[in-house]
């Protein structure tokens, strides 16, 4: 959809948070997933992102995904000092643009270049901010009330999702399911820290070395703060620096090696799924998989 299509559509939907008179969307680069535009109403700017039509195939957990963001936000802006812009104003009614879609202030800053150290002093906080269960808040299915149970949840609907576009077979899908519950032990009760789970470099912005904003909170979980580490790790972001920022040091035992796997893999599986399914590049796919499937013959 082109933005003088949804300049027409939304200008409705946004006069009701503010008068403005045009709408002059400005298509910015970053943003895999959801559509993302800059506009300003004369005085300041803002970020407008926008989710996919309902027919992008999507996975269990991007259904309704950006409802997530507002409630995170306002808790980490309420409890942490971590640099998170303001959600200003977000429609979920799709009464305008059959999408979801919210308006956020425009923060300072490019992205990359940012501290690992001051990362993990940010994270820490993200990770103090507790909730009352386990799993992605204000989906359209609860949160659970175990860590054990839920992750082997989610862990089978990623996998289902897989299976169900191609991306695997019914045997690895089997090979999957038996893994997980096979180390469900090692999968240790834990308390339902707020997680971020997407900190690659476009979603962190800097001047000066100094991170002035992050961003995209769509993914965050409240679980085990050992996922947000694996997840750190495909971005080579897990360093010494990262968890001398961060307080205190990654656990180091048997059990935390066994979740270290099972989390990389949940992670990375979602690769083979939005390479086939989104992009049409089943070779890439099925890289990822076997990417899995080896990681999952080491414990």
């Amino acid at each position: 959809m082109t933005a003088g299509r949804i300049e027409s559509q939304l200008h409705a939907g946004i006069n009701a948070w503010k008068n403005i008179e045009r709408l002059n969307l400005h298509p910015v680069g970053s943003g895999h997933y959801n559509e993302v535009y800059e506009f300003s109403d004369g005085k300041e700017w803002y970020i407008l992102r926008i989710a996919p039509e309902e027919s992008v195939p999507k996975l269990f957990y991007e259904i309704d995904m950006m409802h997530s963001e507002p409630p995170i936000h306002k808790k980490v802006r309420h409890h942490t000092n971590i640099p998170v812009p303001e959600i200003v104003f977000c429609d979920f009614s799709k009464s305008h643009l059959k999408r979801d879609y919210l308006i956020m202030k425009k923060m300072p800053g490019r992205e990359g270049g940012y501290d690992l150290r001051e990362l993990g002093k940010y994270i820490a906080q993200l990770h103090s901010i507790k909730g009352e269960g386990f799993g992605y808040p204000d989906r359209h299915f609860p949160l659970g009330e175990t860590w054990q149970k839920t992750f082997l949840e989610y862990a089978e609907r990623i996998f289902s999702d897989c299976l169900r576009v191609g991306a695997i077979t019914r045997k690895e899908y089997d090979t999957f399911l038996a893994a997980y519950k096979k180390h469900s032990s090692s999968l240790e009760e834990c308390e339902p820290s707020l997680l971020h789970l997407d900190l690659w470099y476009t979603n962190i912005l800097t001047e000066n070395r100094k991170i002035t904003a992050v961003l995209d909170f769509d993914r965050g979980m409240y679980g085990d703060i050992e996922l947000e580490f694996a997840v750190l790790d495909t971005y080579a972001s897990a360093t010494p620096e990262f968890f001398a920022g961060y307080g205190h040091p990654r656990p180091q035992t048997y059990k935390a090696g066994i979740r270290r796997i099972l989390y990389l893999v949940y992670e990375l599986i979602k690769y083979a799924f939005i390479r086939l399914a989104r992009n049409n590049r089943p070779r890439t796919a099925r890289e990822h998989v076997n990417q899995c499937l080896s990681l999952l013959g080491k414990i």
